[in-house]
């Protein structure tokens, strides 16, 4: 999967009407995305690092680090290490 599906959701929630569909009731909202496994186990464990490296725009990111009540600590130690070259469009680290 591209990073695009990824990108779209993490934007999308940024709006409350969205956001409070996604809080209520997560896994319905997610079932109509086209994510992989491994992407859909990132959003459900707010997992900024996975998130990253599949290729979330590091500003949406951000937004969605801040409304999910990550700490600025735990959000840099999670992406500690990486840089934007360790970031790409094609949702890999590859490079």
């Amino acid at each position: 999967m591209s990073s695009y599906s990824l990108n779209k959701l993490v934007h999308e929630i940024q709006f409350p009407d969205k956001r409070a569909r996604f809080e209520a009731d997560p896994e319905e909202f997610l079932s109509g995305l086209d994510l992989t496994s491994e992407e859909l186990t990132a959003v459900r464990e707010k997992d900024v690092r996975t998130l990253w490296l599949k290729g979330v725009n590091p500003y949406l990111l951000r937004v969605y680090q801040l409304w999910n009540k990550i700490g600025d600590e735990d959000y840099r130690a999670a992406l500690k290490g990486l840089s934007f070259y360790d970031f790409n469009e094609e949702g890999d680290s590859s490079g």
